[in-house]
């Protein structure tokens, strides 16, 4: 920066909300001395690419918000004193650590270092910034996570945890046993290939777990007390059962599960979740949906799209509030039963095998009414099969006889 620069950006500054500087140059580095002279009127400094190998924050720094877009020469991240800042974000650096700092940024907020050189997440270098709650360390080279250690443990107060892209091979949640508030946690592209929770362990707001692209082939929840949980997702798994689960998830109204070898779904599992209002089971192996006993579901949602269902059969499955049930892209080669019981459902049935034009008819009404789906085209576009079935205005089903 030149002798005037301060000046001028701080003139600017009056003047403008926001303001970009594409080069700038300093006698020494672009954070350290040059921070402390721009805080008194600057409170978020983003930098799109910083070239230095350190990164400093003197003592008394008041600038609440730093972003480091790009810095891949980073090597390291040193702080002084600092009561202000509440939200650092950095990616695409050297780092190969937590800095070791940290504490002393007693305020901080939330944390990110993204896309960086972590290896190790040592959890009690955390325990001081008890202002803590967003943890974002996704895409490092993290292998391993250490717990709290210490008796008794001193607990952290992380409510969101995000661990994506990682090398972690296993998982263990018990060394999260600390977070007593944590309410999410994201493990997707992490290669996990053993995931357990080993000893009971209860996470009272626990409320969302985003489990997918990994190698798993066996998901144990079942020591876990998780009262508040309500969204489930897991996908890209190599599973083929559904996952054991804790008895009582009062709060649970989101269940996902795709492209997993799952082959058969028995609606009787969803039994105990008496606020699940949406299943979404897509792409996975599933062959057959039945339900094994009698049950009653709260589901309004059922979605099953893109699995190779030849069998569905729901008639032991009272769905009183189901309004949606989507069937598209399997292998029906009848359509299911359900409108008797469900008159105003909206059944999507897209992608399945052709039918005759006698199984479609006594479901004219419904098709016309937009209730059922069931590739529906232009009017004037050629059908490929003997005969078709004019449905409303301009539509039509290509259909058999």
């Amino acid at each position: 920066m030149t002798s005037d620069g301060g000046v001028l950006l701080k003139k600017t500054m009056e003047k403008e909300t926001f303001v970009q500087i594409q080069k700038l140059i300093v006698s020494s580095i672009a954070s350290g001395s040059f921070l402390q002279r721009i805080a008194s009127f600057v409170d978020l400094v983003v930098y799109v690419h910083y070239r230095e190998p350190t990164f400093i924050i003197a003592d008394g720094n008041t600038i609440s918000g730093i972003i480091i877009g790009y810095a891949p020469g980073m090597r390291a991240f040193i702080a002084g004193s600092n009561t202000h800042l509440e939200s650092l974000e950095i990616s695409q650096c050297a780092l190969d650590r937590v800095p070791q700092t940290l504490p002393k940024i007693t305020k901080l907020n939330s944390l990110s270092i993204r896309q960086c050189k972590i290896t190790a997440l040592r959890l009690d270098l955390l325990t001081d910034n008890q202002n803590l709650k967003i943890l974002d360390l996704s895409h490092n080279q993290i292998r391993q996570l250490l717990p709290v250690t210490g008796r008794p443990a001193r607990m952290l107060s992380i409510e969101k945890l995000m661990l994506s892209g990682n090398p972690l091979s296993r998982f263990d949640m018990t060394v999260l046993a600390s977070m007593s508030r944590l309410t999410s946690l994201y493990l997707l592209e992490t290669q996990i290939i053993h995931f357990e929770v080993s000893t009971r362990i209860t996470f009272q707001n626990f409320n969302t777990f985003y489990f997918e692209k990994n190698q798993v082939t066996l998901i144990n929840l079942r020591n876990l007390t998780i009262p508040n949980f309500e969204s489930l997702a897991l996908g890209s798994n190599i599973i083929n059962k559904l996952p054991s689960m804790p008895e009582r998830l009062p709060k649970l109204n989101y269940f996902a599960l795709h492209r997993t070898m799952l082959t058969q779904l028995d609606l009787s599992y969803f039994r105990p979740y008496q606020n699940l209002t949406m299943i979404y089971f897509y792409k996975n192996q599933i062959t057959s949906v039945s339900a094994s006993s009698p049950v009653q579901l709260p589901v309004v949602r059922l979605s099953l799209n893109g699995n190779k269902i030849t069998t569905f059969d729901i008639s032991g499955c009272d769905m009183p509030n189901i309004y949606m049930l989507d069937l598209t892209d399997n292998r029906l080669t009848v359509i299911p039963p359900v409108y008797d019981k469900y008159p105003q459902i909206q059944l999507t049935m897209n992608g399945n095998p052709v039918l005759p034009c006698d199984t479609l008819l006594p479901y004219k009404d419904q098709l016309e009414k937009s209730l059922f789906q069931k590739d529906q085209i232009d009017e004037r576009m050629a059908c490929s099969t003997t005969s078709s079935l004019i449905v409303g205005k301009y539509r039509k089903i290509c259909c058999e006889g």
